[in-house]
């Protein structure tokens, strides 16, 4: 018997975020944020360094997946941290809260209803500074901007990515 054509299902579009991480010890945190589509046969690594006008042989930028969310209209998000940003002289967006952190209130139901670009790069900055006592490489870069190093290890300790080790 001859197997059934399937057509295949619509694949969700998937998005490529990219939040252009700054800090100055005055002005705290800023960012730009960048976004485009995902396109077939593209990783999204090398979308996000697109994005950034980071050529592949750039090792002066830390790029770092830090989340994925679920947009409305049905499509993947994945979000993505540059640091620094390549392009400091372009217009920043302040994020003076970068410890506020989006909650569901409700258990079952985990994305939170009221999230805003301001908590997803809150929650990449937490991630940041959580890897920098996990992950060497992430360590070796955020070393050489100590402004950045303290503006990290002054957020709260339990950092976006923290597991509990039994």
């Amino acid at each position: 018997m001859p197997l059934a054509s399937h057509k295949a299902p619509d694949v969700p579009p998937v998005a490529v975020e990219v939040v252009l991480l700054r800090h100055e010890p005055r002005e705290g945190f800023t960012y730009r944020r960048l976004i485009t589509a995902l396109g077939r046969g593209v990783s999204p690594d090398h979308a996000a360094r697109g994005l950034a006008l980071l050529g592949e042989q750039d090792e002066t930028h830390l790029v770092h997946s830090t989340s994925w969310r679920a947009t409305r209209e049905g499509g993947i998000t994945l979000t993505y941290l540059i640091h620094p940003d390549p392009a400091p002289d372009q217009p920043g967006t302040p994020l003076p809260q970068p410890h506020r952190i989006a909650c569901s209130p409700r258990p079952g139901h985990p994305s939170p209803p009221d999230l805003e670009i301001g908590h997803v790069v809150a929650h990449a900055i937490r991630h940041l500074a959580f890897l920098e006592h996990t992950d060497p490489a992430v360590a070796a870069h955020v070393y050489a901007w100590p402004g950045l190093v303290h503006a990290l290890r002054s957020l709260p300790l339990a950092v976006a990515g923290e597991m509990a080790h039994a």
